[in-house]
C-alpha cells in the first residue's frame, strides 16, 4: 500500500513554554510530530477511533439521511454494470461529459473526510481545521506533547476555500467557493440560540402560481384542479444550527481571504481582502461594515489564487495568480508596485524542470498555489539588526521548485517532488516542505510506478547567512554589507520522515489517470485544484463552481 502525502502542514510554537510540534494531515488523519527531535507525539484521530463523519451515515448532505447511494453516471452506450456490495475503502469515481468534453473525475462517497487547512492561533492553545468532503470547521484545544483535543465541528452550507482569524483571534473569516464570507465565533458560544422559525410558514401547503386567468385548455385547467387539491407540505429549508453570520459576497467563485489592520491617525482600522476567479481583488471595510467596498487592485490578467499582507509591512499586498506572476499593491490605493512575471533566470529554472514532452503542461498553464512570508528580527549587535530578512517563499501548483524573494529572483530551492505545503519554524529561520510523493515531479497527471520509500515524505531547510553575530559587544557598522541568506537543507527531514508511522488505510484514490482528458489524476483532484479555476474558451467552458456534488451554479457567475 501506497502511504498518502502529507496535503498540509503548520508549525505550532505554544506559549506555555513547551516545545514547538508541526501538524501534519495526510488524508483525514492529523499527526503532531517534534520539530527538534522528530519523533512522533500523537495523531488524531487514534489508530481504530472513528471521526464524527465516519459515524455519521456516508450519504448525509446538508441533511438528507435517506439520500440513496450515489452512482457513476453512464456515458452514451456503456452497459450498466450488476451492483455489488462496496468494499470498506471503496471510493466511487463519477465521470460527467458535457458537449462531448472529457469531464474532471470527481470522488464521491469518500467514508474519511480530508483536511484541507490548518491554522492556528498565535499561543499555540488552540488549532483550526478544515475538511473537504463534509465541509466540517473543526477547533482542537491542544495539550500537553502536540495532543488535539476536538471541541467544536461545525459543518458549513458551501465547500471552504480560505479561512483566517480576525487579529483579535475571538473569531473565524471563512470564505467558501460560492463567493461568500462568513463570520463564526472561535469558541461557539452556549448562550446562543437558533432564529425562530415561523410554524404557519414552515408549513406552508404547495400553491401552483398558475390561475385560471393564465391557463385555458381543459386539460390544463383540469390539471391545475389536481395540483391545488394537493396537500403536500414544503418545509422551509433549515439553516446551520449554529451561530454564523453573511458579511460579504462576490458574485463569482472565491479564491481567498485576508483581514488586517492598520493605524489611520489615531485608530486602528480593519479591512478584508478578497480575491475571486474573475482577477478581483476587493477591499472592502471590516467586520461590522463590510458591505462597504473602500476600493479594487486591478491588472492580474487570469484568476488570482493567492493573497499575502506581508507582516512587517502591512500595507502592501503580495498577490500570486494563473498567468502566472505576483504583484505588490498598495491595497488601501489599489496602485500596482512590482510585479514579477517569472522571467530570466526563474523562467530558465522553470523550463529546465518542466517535462514539454509530456504536453501536460506549459509556462501558461502554472500558477502560483501559496505564498508564505518569511521575516526574523533580531537586536543587540546582530549583523540581522540593521538588514532583517524578509524573504517571500513561493510556491506554483504540481511544481518541484519553490522561489523565495522581494520580486526579485534570490534564490530556487529544487525538490524531490511537487511542493504541497509549507511550515515555517517558530524561530522563522527553518522551513517544512511537503512532498508529493505519489506523482512524477513537475506531474500532477503521472503517477510514479515505483513504491516510495518513507524518506521521501518532507524536506527541511535552514536559512544561513555569510556573516556571524558580533561578539566583541561591538555594533555594526553602517558601511557593512547586508547578510547574504541561502536556505541549505538540514538533517531534520530524516527524523520527521522515520517517525511517520504505516498508514492504515489511504483514503485517497492512488489510480494512474495519466491517459485520460482531464486537468488532474484521480488522486490530483484531491491535492490540486487551481487549473480548474482557469477559463476555457467556446463550448468547453466548465465552470468550477460545480465542485460540489449536487450544488447549483449560481445564477450571476
Amino acid at each position: 500500500m501506497v502511504q498518502s502525502p502529507f496535503q498540509t502542514v503548520c508549525c505550532v510554537q505554544p506559549s506555555n513554554g513547551q516545545q514547538p510540534f508541526l501538524l501534519s494531515a495526510s488524508g483525514p488523519v492529523i499527526y503532531s510530530l517534534d520539530i527538534k527531535t522528530g519523533s512522533l507525539l500523537s495523531q488524531w484521530p487514534q489508530q481504530g477511533e472513528k471521526t464524527d463523519q465516519e459515524e455519521a451515515p456516508a450519504t448525509t448532505i446538508d441533511g438528507d439521511e435517506n439520500r440513496p447511494p450515489k452512482r457513476r453516471r453512464l456515458d452514451e452506450g456503456e452497459q450498466a454494470e450488476v451492483p455489488r456490495e462496496d468494499s470498506e475503502n471503496s471510493i466511487e469515481i463519477i465521470s460527467k461529459r458535457e458537449k462531448g468534453e472529457s469531464r474532471k473525475l470527481k470522488v464521491e462517497n469518500s467514508k474519511s473526510s480530508n483536511v484541507t487547512h490548518i491554522i492556528t492561533t498565535s499561543s499555540g492553545a488552540t488549532v483550526i481545521t478544515v475538511t473537504a468532503e463534509d465541509k466540517s470547521i473543526n477547533v482542537f484545544g491542544v495539550g500537553p506533547e502536540g495532543v488535539l483535543d476536538l471541541q467544536s465541528q461545525r459543518s458549513m452550507p458551501k465547500r471552504v476555500c480560505a479561512i483566517v482569524l480576525t487579529p483579535d483571534e475571538k473569531n473565524i473569516l471563512v470564505g467558501d467557493k460560492f463567493g461568500d464570507v462568513y463570520l463564526l465565533p472561535l469558541h461557539p458560544s452556549n448562550d446562543w440560540t437558533p432564529p425562530k422559525v415561523d410554524q404557519d410558514e414552515q408549513e406552508r401547503p404547495f400553491t401552483p402560481s398558475a390561475s385560471e386567468l393564465t391557463v385555458h385548455s381543459k386539460r390544463n385547467l383540469e390539471a391545475l384542479k389536481n395540483q391545488r387539491e394537493m396537500k403536500i407540505m414544503r418545509p422551509k429549508k433549515e439553516g446551520p444550527t449554529f451561530e454564523l453570520k453573511l458579511i460579504l459576497g462576490h458574485v463569482s467563485l472565491l479564491t481567498d481571504v485576508a483581514i488586517t489592520e492598520v493605524l489611520d491617525g489615531l485608530k486602528r482600522k480593519q479591512y478584508i481582502l478578497t480575491a475571486d476567479r474573475d482577477e478581483h481583488i476587493r477591499v472592502s471595510r471590516g467586520i461590522t461594515q463590510a458591505h462597504i467596498i473602500e476600493g479594487y487592485c486591478l491588472g492580474h490578467r487570469e484568476f488570482v489564487s493567492k493573497l499575502c499582507i506581508p507582516p512587517w509591512e502591512p500595507e502592501f499586498l503580495v498577490t500570486g495568480s494563473g498567468e502566472p506572476s505576483l504583484k505588490v499593491y498598495h491595497w488601501r490605493t489599489g496602485r500596482l508596485l512590482d510585479e514579477e512575471l517569472f522571467q530570466g533566470a526563474v523562467r530558465q529554472d522553470l523550463e529546465r524542470n518542466l517535462d514539454v514532452t509530456s504536453g501536460e503542461r506549459s509556462m501558461a498553464h502554472l500558477a502560483v498555489s501559496n505564498i508564505w512570508p518569511v521575516h526574523y528580527s533580531v537586536g543587540g549587535h546582530s549583523p540581522y539588526s540593521r538588514h532583517p530578512p524578509h524573504l517571500l517563499l513561493v510556491a506554483l501548483e504540481g511544481y518541484n521548485l519553490t522561489h523565495q524573494g522581494k520580486l526579485q529572483h534570490h534564490q530556487t530551492i529544487e525538490l524531490g517532488g511537487n511542493a504541497l505545503d509549507v511550515a515555517v519554524g517558530p524561530a522563522l529561520w527553518e522551513m517544512v516542505v511537503s512532498i508529493d510523493t505519489v506523482h512524477k515531479p513537475g506531474s500532477v497527471k503521472e503517477v510514479k510506478q515505483d513504491a516510495v520509500p518513507n524518506s521521501d515524505f518532507f524536506e527541511t531547510f535552514s536559512l544561513f547567512s555569510n556573516l556571524t553575530e558580533n561578539t566583541n559587544g561591538t555594533a555594526p557598522k553602517d558601511d557593512d554589507p547586508a547578510p547574504e541568506l541561502r536556505w541549505e537543507r538540514s538533517s531534520l527531514a530524516v527524523l520527521l520522515n522515520n517517525a511517520v508511522p504505516d498508514s492504515e488505510a489511504s483514503d485517497l484514490p492512488l489510480e494512474d489517470d495519466s491517459k485520460g482528458k482531464s486537468t488532474y489524476g484521480t488522486l490530483g483532484e484531491q491535492l490540486y485544484g487551481l487549473e480548474n479555476l482557469r477559463k476555457k474558451k467556446g463550448d468547453q467552458a466548465v465552470d468550477a463552481e460545480e465542485e460540489d456534488a449536487g450544488e447549483s451554479t449560481p445564477a450571476a457567475v
